[in-house]
């Protein structure tokens, strides 16, 4: 795909500013603020269970321009460390350490599938690489081995698809996934390059070798189809009592929110039905998650939509009918802009989206949803006004979080029960600020 050059460059530039990070009853506004620790660069966060047990470890991701290589950091065991000596702690007593570094501009760090490699029991997280910015378009997909520090306290590293030959495609997220029907997990992933005059975006998976998946590397790439770019989603759903295998990607560049689709097992990738959900002129797609958001017992697409001047936060409901059907459109919030001044074209918001329950205690037939701000410097939580009428799309807004001169850039949240008292957590990072925070929810 080709763009006229200067449309080409705005929006690379919002990309930047973008990216730099990237209850019923209950009430959005209960969470405290109880602490924060020093992160350079805090970008994207996550939450990995250790194991079969109760405890979490926290990883963020970190990423500066001027620096040739990044670094991911670990909080181990960040629930027993918020517990520590049988009370709780600030936030501000948490101990991190360098998972891995080394790395160009490392952003989503996700958990590999249990025994995704025949006869390997280890513990894998996945770490997606590369932006396109200056010095670190060449990007990659690598594992960590997430519990097996060396002498210097850092995890192996296997680099899977850097060929070495200078490519220049960036990476944010993975499915494992078989997608040749041979019975191994490969990665499904979306790619850009944006090194040349126009931009290429590809939705491609990578091929698990026969053997020694590790060190039988570069895995072997095949393209899919054109158009993902970065954020996407891949679901294995239940429609109309059949299998559908589906992505849905939110095609930044192209300005395009599609849905594709196959109904064969296994599902038949190079071949996949395509439908464009929305395409209008300057909204980013950015982010989507596929949950039901109003309780009828239906998937919903939740999507964020970045801009410099009217951010959305918008929902659609799935039509029985993907190909043919009305996917219906429901506005949740708008509006959403930079704080201060807009100095680059490249400033815009809103961020990531996903849905969470604060309050394991409290049934709920809506979840609540977290939305980070990005340059608005905010991280919101939207509550259902109706908890019980799925025809009401209703929300209240609330930022739990600010940043505290009110400028500046949040990163990815993540958000989970680490403590195990049933209310969960927050841990949000504060990139422009060089900071990790830890929020509480109380009920």
């Amino acid at each position: 795909m080709s763009f006229n050059n200067d449309k080409m460059l705005n929006m690379l530039l919002s990309f930047i500013g973008t990216l730099l990070v990237l209850m019923p009853a209950a009430h959005a506004w209960n969470y405290k603020h109880v602490g924060s620790v020093p992160v350079e660069k805090a970008a994207f966060s996550s939450l990995h269970r250790v194991g079969s047990t109760d405890k979490f470890d926290l990883s963020v991701s970190t990423f500066k321009s001027a620096v040739k290589y990044d670094v991911v950091y670990v909080f181990r065991d960040v629930g027993g460390q918020l517990l520590s000596g049988g009370s709780w702690n600030p936030g501000n007593n948490l101990q991190k350490e360098v998972l891995v570094d080394g790395l160009l501009w490392p952003n989503e760090v996700e958990p590999v599938p249990a025994n995704a490699f025949e006869g390997d029991e280890k513990e894998y997280w996945w770490v997606a690489n590369g932006f396109l910015v200056p010095g670190k378009e060449q990007g990659s997909i690598g594992l960590i081995e997430a519990y097996e520090a060396g002498q210097d306290g850092r995890c192996p590293y296997h680099n899977l698809t850097d060929n070495g030959q200078g490519e220049k495609w960036w990476y944010h997220r993975v499915y494992f996934v078989d997608a040749d029907g041979d019975n191994k997990l490969d990665m499904l992933t979306a790619r850009a390059d944006t090194s040349g005059r126009g931009v290429l975006a590809e939705m491609v998976y990578f091929k698990q070798p026969s053997s020694k998946p590790l060190t039988s590397t570069p895995w072997d790439v095949t393209v899919l189809f054109d158009g993902p770019d970065a954020l996407f989603r891949y679901e294995k759903m239940s429609v109309n009592s059949a299998t559908r295998h589906a992505i849905f990607s939110c095609q930044y560049f192209a300005e395009k929110l599609v849905v594709s689709w196959s109904d064969s097992n296994p599902p038949d990738f190079k071949n996949m039905n395509h439908r464009v959900i929305e395409d209008i002129v300057d909204n980013r797609y950015f982010d989507a998650e596929i949950v039901d958001l109003n309780g009828d017992g239906r998937e919903d697409l939740l999507v964020s939509i970045n801009s410099m001047t009217n951010g959305q936060l918008v929902a659609f409901e799935m039509p029985d009918n993907w190909a043919t059907g009305t996917w219906t459109r429901h506005l949740i919030a708008e509006g959403f802009k930079p704080h201060g001044p807009i100095v680059t074209e490249g400033m815009g918001s809103p961020g990531t989206t996903f849905t969470f329950k604060p309050d394991a205690s409290t049934f709920t037939n809506k979840p609540q949803i977290m939305l980070t701000g990005d340059d608005d410097s905010n991280i919101y939580v939207f509550e259902s006004m109706d908890d019980s009428d799925p025809a009401n799309w209703e929300y209240s807004k609330t930022a739990i979080f600010t940043t505290a001169t009110g400028k500046g850039t949040v990163g990815a949240p993540s958000v989970g029960d680490v403590t195990g008292d049933g209310l969960v957590e927050v841990f949000v990072p504060e990139y422009s600020g060089d900071l990790l925070h830890v929020l509480k929810y109380e009920s």
